[in-house]
């Protein structure tokens, strides 16, 4: 989505108006009315940078993804199995650390609610980290294969295998629990470590 403006002042206003809003009341309790006061800025002023509401929240939704710190392990490339498995538990590290950011959970479950209404909200928030994970996965385990650090695999395969169990967490310990409450006792962390040898037991070794 092209936003008009996208680094201007007002937009910026707006896009942090929208995300404290939106996080506090949820995406239908918010009026127009309510956004561009919260930006400080005319209803006039909001539209000439956004056609409509739906259309601030895919510009958080972008903003999201463009600002997502994930990407560590992108330049890496290992030379032996133990310089696989410190990445992988790198990548698992940041992945899970995101996934469970509390911002990312709340915009979450406002995507829930929203994508059977607006399906492409739901399309953007899907590459805000799970598209990015899959493909740094994949880019590092292609890299290990052509080092002959593991096995033949399917690549994609294999990035799911990886990616699943941190998503699967990050639902069963913060998103499918009441808000409260996972404000009031921190999610345990994801064991990272037997995830990676588990995985890469998975994977096996290249024959020499």
């Amino acid at each position: 989505m092209e936003v008009q403006g996208r680094d201007d002042v007002k937009v910026r206003q707006i896009r942090q108006a929208a995300r404290t809003l939106f996080l506090r009341h949820g995406f239908a309790a918010v009026s127009t009315a309510a956004l561009a006061k919260e930006a400080g800025v005319s209803k006039e002023t909001l539209y000439s940078r956004y056609p409509s509401k739906e259309a601030v929240l895919a510009d958080v939704l972008e903003h999201l993804i463009s600002a997502g710190q994930l990407g560590t392990t992108s330049s890496l490339t290992p030379r032996t199995r133990e310089e696989l498995e410190g990445a992988l538990r790198l990548l698992a590290r940041e992945l899970s650390g995101e996934l469970m950011e509390r911002e990312y959970i709340e915009l979450a479950r406002i995507v829930i609610a929203e994508t059977p209404r607006l399906p492409h909200v739901g399309e953007i928030f899907r590459r805000a980290v799970p598209e990015r994970a899959f493909q740094l996965t994949t880019e590092l385990l292609g890299a290990a294969a052509k080092e002959r650090l593991i096995g033949e695999v399917d690549l994609m395969a294999a990035a799911r295998m990886f990616v699943g169990p941190l998503v699967v967490h990050a639902m069963t310990t913060v998103l499918l629990v009441a808000p409260q409450l996972s404000a009031d006792a921190p999610p345990p962390p994801f064991d990272v470590d037997p995830h990676v040898g588990l995985f890469l037991a998975a994977l096996g070794e290249a024959e020499r």
